[in-house]
């Protein structure tokens, strides 16, 4: 079975903007579906710095992420 991969930006305007409470919430999803989710940070997401913080999941990117928006979307797809 494949993983969601899941991956947060921890530039700085990301980090400013709520990054690590994200980093926070997908620690917990992690430990809860460790064999659903592949989590990870990067420093910058396709440089859309304007729009922190910015979340890409399985490749889609999604911008001005919350921790619940964040899970409503993972647990729509595990």
């Amino acid at each position: 079975m494949k993983k969601l991969t899941v991956e947060v930006c921890i530039g700085t305007p990301c980090y400013l903007m709520g990054a690590r409470e994200l980093i926070d919430d997908m620690t917990e999803l992690q430990n809860e579906y460790e064999d659903k989710i592949k989590f990870k940070t990067l420093h910058c997401i396709e440089e859309r710095c304007e729009n922190a913080p910015i979340v890409k999941i399985d490749g889609e990117i999604y911008e001005e992420m919350t921790p619940d928006k964040l899970r409503e979307i993972i647990l729509e797809r595990i």
